[in-house]
């Protein structure tokens, strides 16, 4: 009970007048009036706090976006030369390396090292090769079985575009894969520097 309350409660119990006196009729809804008004009070502070709530909630949520927005952007100035496939975008900025540079270059920048699942994809990523005019390491390998050519996710690959006579294994050392600019697919050692080709 509020300070105001006490001193009205106060005063409505010591000027009773008993009976039907209209004036203690008037105390009392006064009384009820004041033990209504903290109820309000903070019902509408509880009111407040809700919508204060989601509006932060709003504003996360755009804030969120607004970063994935503003990732993608760096990316595209990061890789500036880019092709696209289906919902792929395959991009180069001219650096290379060995396979687990570009793997670990890709990653860093937010992508996975190009993987062409089809003719569509695989043209993309060729026409970047053509661009750079150097060969490019693509995100498949046999690294673990040999022979047995799967994407870096342990997918085992359903699209292949190899030169004759490939995959051959020079050497017993040709786990990675290379794709020329006339767009067909050469096993080599993963230790090469190959230009390096991401997707996103």
């Amino acid at each position: 009970m509020q300070k105001g309350q006490r001193r009205f409660t106060r005063f409505f119990q010591t000027c009773d007048i008993g009976g039907d006196n209209p004036i203690n009729g008037s105390i009392a809804s006064g009384q009820v009036f004041l033990e209504s008004i903290p109820v309000k009070l903070n019902s509408q502070r509880v009111t407040e706090c809700e919508l204060l709530k989601t509006e932060i909630r709003d504003l996360q949520e755009q804030l969120k976006t607004l970063k994935a927005t503003v990732s993608k952007i760096q990316k595209a100035w990061i890789f500036i030369n880019g092709n696209s496939a289906g919902e792929k975008t395959f991009q180069a900025n001219g650096s290379e390396g060995d396979f687990e540079t570009s793997k670990a270059t890709c990653s860093q920048a937010g992508g996975l090292l190009a993987s062409p699942r089809n003719s569509a994809e695989n043209s993309a990523i060729q026409q970047i090769v053509v661009r750079h005019n150097k060969a490019a390491y693509i995100g498949i390998n046999d690294i673990q079985t040999e022979g047995s050519f799967k994407y870096l996710s342990g997918e085992a690959i359903g699209y292949s575009n190899w030169a004759a006579g490939e995959p051959n294994n020079v050497g017993g050392i040709e786990d990675c894969i290379e794709v020329y600019p006339d767009g067909r697919w050469n096993d080599k050692s993963c230790n090469e520097k190959r230009l390096i080709i991401c997707e996103f």
